[in-house]
């Protein structure tokens, strides 16, 4: 992995006839690019987001409930999707 960025601004598509995109910026995450390989071989880039702080998220959140853990406790990672656009500084 290597780390992308600290102060992101990621910026969703949303469902309309045109291009348009929800962006917002989160405190507390970090950026990275992960290397992927498929079974067969094939390589590939990926970018995931790690909240650093989820003390504030609700205990119903999908992502305590999947990983068993509490607000607050560790950082939640995931992947972007591929329609997401990300902003880093340099």
């Amino acid at each position: 992995m290597k780390m992308v960025g600290k102060s992101e601004i990621v910026c969703h598509k949303m469902s309309y006839a045109y291009a348009v995109f929800l962006c917002h910026s989160i405190d507390k995450t970090v950026l990275y690019k992960v290397p992927l390989v498929g079974e067969n071989g094939t390589r590939a880039a990926a970018l995931a987001v790690c909240h650093k702080d989820t003390s504030a998220w609700s205990p119903k959140h999908l992502a305590f409930q999947i990983l068993k853990v509490e607000p607050g406790t560790v950082p939640i990672c995931h992947f972007l999707a591929r329609d997401t656009l990300v902003w880093v500084s340099n």
